[in-house]
């Protein structure tokens, strides 16, 4: 686990469960970088098969991170806190990246992807 994680956080659910989620997350960042779209294709009638590298590894972080995300407790006041080592406005920030770059998915990829 990162350093950084705050071992009263780790306490609140099964370590074990939190290791299996982030090294899954790592994994499935890995191979999203591996596999990066460089121009956009025609619309996806279904996810070409060049995606199945990231598909299993999407599956995997799925199967990795579920028991783990079962446990949180989502109603505690933690999310309450602000994030420790960064203000308010560098946070805005990197949603706001993160939101511009859900704008720029392939929403087709995504249908197919979903059905």
């Amino acid at each position: 686990t990162d350093p950084g994680v705050p071992a009263y956080l780790k306490s609140l659910v099964n370590g074990a469960d939190a290791e299996k989620a982030y090294a899954a997350f790592l994994e499935f960042k890995d191979v999203v970088k591996k596999n990066q779209v460089s121009s956009p294709g025609p619309a996806a009638t279904a996810a070409p098969a060049k995606y199945d590298a990231i598909d299993g590894a999407a599956k995997a972080l799925s199967d990795a991170s579920y028991p783990f995300l079962k446990e949180v407790d989502w109603l505690s006041s933690i999310y309450l806190k602000p994030l420790p080592g960064t203000s308010a406005k560098d946070a805005m920030k990197a949603i706001d990246k993160m939101i511009v770059m859900g704008t720029n998915v392939d929403g087709n990829i995504l249908k197919a992807a979903a059905e």
